[in-house]
């Protein structure tokens, strides 16, 4: 385990570098292929006559995908390596996308959309996990920062390649680009991407000694002789029985009800703002602008976080990016009317609710061993994920009940809030985690 804790104290090698900016650009794919449907539905609404209530299935069919995906094929990874289930969910999404442009009615395109979601689910919390052990101690939080941005990139590059697509092609075209990209990208992840160092070590798979030491190679440093004997406990303990051991249960559920209460605001804002803003405007280019400006604001939320993270915990910025995020949830309801201004709010809600994601990806990883990291973190997006399906189809049938859309963004003031203080509980635990181990050592003296 010493060369782990050298390696992450050392400054990051080339090839810890390009390992990173590979899983960065898989990530940003993902950003794009989920917003695609987003992006695609006034114009498929419009062709099809597809009514609200079946257009937030439609909104919701890929995080329900994403949300199987990352409770179900994420924790393979703890158990068969984070490349190998990265490159095998990357040849899904992009067989997702494909299948997607030639969807020809609504349940033909929702079981894409889910199949699309799957292989997003499965990449993405094995994603931050691959970058969390890659990135060094001192550059984590603003790699993982700079990783969180890169779904919203993604997103934003749908946004400004959209309009002129559909508007040429129609709006199958997005989903045909998306899929050509995911297939180049599958090609570049199975030459480039390696194998976690933490879960070779960790796990010991056949022939990890081997692994490792042309892993080690590669980043300059002398090979092994043998890797460290693992405890007992280690060796036959799993992913799941640790999440839910002792006072990791509790860090555990302020992670789900955290994570899922901001993402549930978040998919909310993402899925719908540029339906609800075209229909406000009666401008379908407008709607699509103004998803486009929410996602750039999810960008610099970002790099935001990432600056900040190199002086300040990320536990704090988190708590302080949610606090904030209600506040602008609130006054996106307040501008709603004047249409210019609603636009620059959602500038704001997207660096705030981001900032938020990319805070969460920071702050989960410490939670758990590498035996469990992914397990932790698959099911963290998950439940998640799980939450956040009900948000778009929700929003449907208020939409459809006669709700204001300002009196639906005041309603998602209040998960952000809960998210808040679920982040306070849990750095509460933290600090009285680390408390106790400093003292253990005074009191066997």
């Amino acid at each position: 385990m010493d060369v782990l804790q050298d390696i992450r104290r050392s400054r990051m090698t080339r090839f810890q570098v390009v390992a990173v900016t590979v899983a960065l650009v898989m990530i940003l794919l993902d950003g794009f292929d989920v917003a695609a449907m987003a992006y695609a539905a006034p114009s498929l609404s419009a062709a099809w006559g597809t009514e609200p209530v079946m257009l937030g299935y439609l909104l919701s069919a890929s995080l329900f995908g994403m949300a199987a995906g990352s409770i179900f094929i994420t924790p393979i990874a703890d158990v068969i390596g984070r490349r190998w289930l990265a490159v095998g969910s990357m040849a899904v999404i992009a067989l997702g996308m494909g299948l997607s442009a030639l969807a020809t009615d609504e349940v033909m395109l929702l079981v894409f959309r889910l199949l699309t979601g799957l292989g997003v689910g499965g990449m993405m919390a094995n994603l931050n996990v691959f970058v969390s052990e890659y990135a060094s101690d001192a550059r984590r939080g603003s790699i993982i920062g700079i990783y969180a941005a890169g779904y919203p990139i993604g997103a934003t590059i749908g946004g400004v390649v959209a309009e002129p697509l559909i508007t040429a092609f129609g709006w199958q075209a997005l989903f045909l680009a998306g899929g050509v990209m995911s297939a180049l990208m599958f090609v570049i992840a199975l030459l480039f991407l390696p194998e976690s160092l933490d879960f070779l070590v960790a796990r010991q798979p056949k022939g990890a000694l081997g692994k490792v030491n042309r892993i080690l190679a590669r980043m300059n440093r002398p090979p092994l002789t043998a890797l460290p004997e693992l405890p007992q406990t280690t060796q036959t303990s799993g992913g799941i029985a640790e999440i839910f051991h002792g006072t990791v249960r509790f860090r555990t559920f302020m992670l789900w009800i955290g994570y899922a209460c901001l993402v549930a605001a978040y998919y909310f804002a993402n899925t719908w703002t540029p339906q609800i803003i075209s229909a406000a405007s009666g401008e379908e280019a407008l709607g699509i602008r103004t998803g486009t400006l929410a996602n750039l604001g999810g960008i610099i939320g970002c790099f935001i976080f990432s600056a900040l993270a190199i002086r300040f915990k990320s536990n704090r910025l988190l708590f302080g990016a949610l606090a904030g995020a209600a506040g602008a949830y609130v006054l996106f309801g307040v501008v709603f009317s004047v249409i210019p201004v609603a636009m620059g709010t959602a500038v704001l809600l997207g660096i705030l609710t981001t900032a938020g994601i990319a805070g969460f990806y920071a702050v989960a990883p410490g939670v758990y061993s590498a035996r469990a990291r992914a397990t932790g973190i698959g099911w963290m997006i998950g439940v998640g994920r799980l939450v956040s399906i009900v948000a778009p189809i929700l929003v449907g049938y208020l939409i459809d009940g006669g709700w204001d859309p300002e009196t639906i963004f005041y309603l998602f003031a209040v998960p952000l809030l809960a998210s808040a203080a679920c982040v306070a509980a849990l750095s509460v635990s933290l600090r009285r985690q680390g408390a106790a181990l400093q003292l253990a050592p005074t009191a066997s003296a």
